[in-house]
This record gives structure tokens, C-alpha cells and sequence, in this order.
């Protein structure tokens, strides 16, 4: 039997199809525009039947890990809600699911963080069932579901040393261009079209950077958990030289822009970082280096007009908002006081903004979406899902900081704690973090770290036993 005649028919018998459906299409959309939409998931389908499933898996993963961090910078012009990053999410669960390599045993060492991750977005769904919108309770779900699909992004992508890599290069690319960009801001001014600098103008917002993301605690946030991790690159780079010169201008840079953002917890969060990661890099040197440094640093901060602007900014950041620091121990106050009405069960996911804002404002107006974010995720979850919600969250937390300590993995690096310490400042500094894909992301990441030197330490151990077998065997 001649297979290839075969082949070559059912080959041409769909490109015979595709193209009666394409001519279909034009005439059809000759009448009425819409139809022309249904090329997109033709032409799609076909490039997907026609490449490799895990090439295609793998590319749609890199162009995901640029999308979350660009957010609505990527999206359909005038309609920012509709972006890349939604788009990609389902798209590379089709190309999974089509894609037959795939075997979950893989995944076996974050069984508990699935578990966590499972819990979490269920008790997110069972919470819709007493809660007063459904419409706000989904729109939080899908935030939970995209926490839990991007935790199972890394875990699935970032299998060994080589793409931890490749995305530490990517992440290092974006940190640099954001800190030119937010000292761009600084000098200027100007600000990309989607900050709220544009928005919400003070004294001080048209000079405080925000890089590209909405406002300037974000920012600041955002560099301060990227800092870490571009840290350990340039510090273990094969041109060490080079590497610690890149290490010190970003510091400097990054402390800079920091400031200007007045962040107070991306200052502290930044702050313990820097010297976290010097000292552990540089140890009994580091001592010599403070003390060299220290007397042309001192001059600078006290004797410079640039140093009088930053030790201004400091000290305003720290002292001038008891205004805001009232305010939210309020926001506490009625975030505990939701949650213990409910009796501890939540009032249904994504239900607590409008609550909240019913309470500060003293009355409830249905025809109207106000909403008021607490401030604080952990006393928001509490009252949106409950105790057990917040608990399957925790322990993504708890279970993460407890192989830190148990693994001996703070021996080699500090940047997983660090990206932790800094996760755990910005979910009680930042109005939401639910929504800030790039605090869940390096989150994940971070436990990636950990879990693959896990792995070679196992590799490792394995390798001596197996040395120690061979001596015995040899000596006997």
C-alpha cells in the first residue's frame, strides 16, 4: 500500500477546506463585517495542527512572561481591559491540554502548593453562594484562578537551570528599562499614558515616577521585588567585574527612584534588600567598604542640594502622613469588624470593596459601583472568603518560608526570602494586590528557586552515595 498517496491526499483535502472556509468567509463578511472574525481561529487552528505542540507550548509561555508586566500597554487601543495576557492565558491551556508530553507526575514536588492553590480558589467559589453580587464575587474568582494558572506557569516552564535563566535575563531587561524610564519621569515630568500621575495631581505626582504601571506605590514595589533577583544575576555573572559595577549603578539608581516615589514601604522593603544582599555578597569586605564610602556619602546626603532633596523626601514620606496611617487603621477596624459579622465565613468573594464603602460612607447606594479597597490583603481576604480562605492562602506562604528556613538553602542565596519579605510588605502597604500579576509571578518564581536547588542538592547527595557504594563495593 502506497501510504504516502495517502498522506499527500488528506494534506491537500485540507488545504482544499481551509481555503473554501477562508472564500466562505470573505463572502459572507462582504454582507456583514462580524464574519470576518472567524479567520483568526482558522488560520490559528492550522499553524497549531502544523508546528511542533511543545515549541509552540514553550513560545506562547515567553510571550505570556512579557505580557504580565507590560499589562494594558499591550491591549486593543481604547479598550485596555481586553489585552494580551488575558488572551494568552487560554491559549496556552488549549496548546497543554493538546500537547500529549505533557505528564503531571513532573509536578510531583508542589503537590503542596497545588493543594493551597486548589483550596484557595475553591473556598473563592463556594463564597458566591451567600454572597450579595455574583458579578464582583466571578470577577475575584478569575483573579484567583489567574494566581493559581500562573503558579502553575512556572512550575511547569522553569524546570531546570536553563529557563531560570533565560527569564532572569528577560526579567533584568524590564527592571533597567523601567528605572530609565521612572528616571525619565523624575527629570521630565512626563509619564506613559496609563499613570495615575495623569490623574490624580498633588504637590509632589508630577514628578514621582510610576515606570509602567499605574501608580507610584506599585512602582516601587515592583522594583524593589525585581531588585533581588537582577542582584544575584549581576553579582554571579562570568565577568565578575563587570557584573559588580552593573550591581552597584543599579543600586544607586534604584535607591534614587525609590525615593522619589515617597513609597515609605517600598523604601523599607528596598532598604533591607540592599543591605541584606551587600553584606551576604561581600561580608567582612562589605564592613571596609561602609567605612570607606561612608565619609563622600555623608557629604553628598548633607552638603549637596541633591542630598537635602532626598533627605527631605525621606522625611516627608515618614512624618507627613499620620493623615494616612489613621485612615487605614479605620479601614483595619472595619475589615475585621465585615469579618466578624459574617461569623468568620466571609461575605462572598470580591464583596468586601462595596461593603467597606457602604460603611464609610454610612448608607448603601445599589445604583451605584463605589467600592473602597482595605489596604490589606489579609484582612480582606478574611472577609471576603473566610478563615479557611485565608488559611489555604497562608499556607502558600507558610509552606514556602518553612522550606526556606528547613532546606538550608539561605547558605547560597538570599533572594527567595527577600522576594518573600517583600511580597508580605506589599500585601499590607498596597490598596490591592489581588490584581498585580508581577508580585504573584516572582512569588512563584521564588519558590522555582528554591525547589531546584532542592533538586540538586538531592542530585548531589545521590551522587555521593552512589560514589560511596562503588568504594565499598570495590574495597570488598
Amino acid at each position: 500500500m502506497n501510504t504516502n498517496k495517502y498522506i499527500f491526499s488528506f494534506t491537500s483535502f485540507q488545504k482544499i477546506l481551509v481555503a473554501i472556509l477562508l472564500l466562505s468567509i470573505g463572502v459572507l463578511g462582504a454582507i456583514q463585517p462580524v464574519f470576518y472574525a472567524a479567520i483568526i481561529p482558522i488560520i490559528l487552528s492550522f499553524i497549531i495542527m502544523k508546528l511542533n505542540l511543545r515549541d509552540l507550548l514553550v513560545s506562547i509561555w515567553w510571550t505570556i512572561v512579557i505580557a504580565l508586566f507590560f499589562g494594558a500597554y499591550l491591549s486593543v487601543p481604547g479598550m485596555e481591559s481586553i489585552y494580551l495576557f488575558r488572551f494568552l492565558l487560554p491559549m496556552h491551556l488549549v496548546v497543554l491540554l493538546l500537547n500529549q508530553d505533557f505528564k503531571i507526575s513532573q509536578l510531583s514536588r508542589y503537590r503542596p502548593y497545588f493543594i493551597f492553590l486548589i483550596l484557595f480558589l475553591l473556598t473563592s467559589f463556594i463564597s458566591l453562594f451567600w454572597a450579595d453580587s455574583i458579578s464582583l464575587g466571578f470577577r475575584y474568582c478569575y483573579f484567583v484562578f489567574e494566581i493559581c494558572y500562573l503558579f502553575f506557569l512556572c512550575f511547569y516552564h522553569l524546570d531546570s537551570k536553563k529557563p531560570m535563566k533565560y527569564l532572569t535575563q528577560i526579567i533584568t531587561v524590564i527592571f533597567m528599562g523601567s528605572l530609565v524610564l521612572g528616571l525619565f519621569e523624575i527629570l521630565t515630568g512626563w509619564h506613559m499614558r496609563l499613570s495615575a500621575s495623569n490623574v490624580y495631581i498633588t504637590t509632589t505626582s508630577k514628578y514621582q515616577p510610576t515606570g509602567i504601571l499605574y501608580n507610584t506605590n506599585d512602582f516601587a514595589l515592583f522594583l524593589a521585588i525585581l531588585y533581588p533577583v537582577v542582584s544575584q544575576y549581576w553579582l554571579h555573572m562570568k565577568k565578575l567585574r563587570t557584573g559588580i559595577v552593573l550591581y552597584t549603578v543599579a543600586t544607586l539608581l534604584t535607591a534614587y527612584v525609590i525615593i522619589s516615589t515617597y513609597s515609605r514601604i517600598g523604601m523599607l522593603a528596598f532598604g533591607i534588600s540592599a543591605i541584606a544582599i551587600f553584606f551576604y555578597h561581600f561580608r567582612k569586605k562589605g564592613i571596609a567598604m561602609v567605612f570607606m564610602m561612608f565619609p563622600a556619602g555623608f557629604l553628598l546626603l548633607v552638603f549637596t542640594d541633591f542630598g537635602e532633596r532626598i533627605i527631605a523626601i525621606v522625611h516627608s514620606a515618614f512624618t507627613d502622613k499620620s493623615t494616612s496611617t489613621s485612615a487605614r487603621e479605620n479601614l483595619y477596624s472595619l475589615l475585621f469588624r465585615i469579618a466578624k459579622e459574617s461569623n468568620f465565613l466571609g461575605i462572598g468573594a470580591g464583596n468586601v470593596p462595596k461593603k467597606l464603602n457602604a460603611l464609610l460612607l454610612g448608607y448603601t447606594d445599589e445604583g451605584v459601583d463605589a467600592y473602597t479597597t482595605g489596604h490589606n490583603f489579609w484582612l480582606e481576604t478574611l472577609g471576603n472568603i473566610g478563615f479557611i480562605g485565608l488559611l489555604s492562602c497562608g499556607m502558600i506562604f507558610a509552606w514556602f518560608i518553612y522550606q526556606l528556613l528547613e532546606s538550608g538553602y539561605l547558605k547560597f542565596s538570599p533572594t527567595a526570602l527577600l522576594i518573600w519579605m517583600t511580597f508580605i510588605g506589599a500585601s499590607i502597604a498596597l490598596s490591592t494586590i489581588l490584581e498585580k500579576r508581577f508580585l504573584w509571578f516572582i512569588l512563584a518564581m521564588g519558590i522555582c528557586m528554591l525547589q531546584e536547588r532542592l533538586k540538586e542538592d538531592r542530585h548531589s547527595e545521590s551522587n555521593r552515595q552512589n560514589k560511596k557504594t562503588n568504594t565499598n563495593y570495590r574495597s570488598g
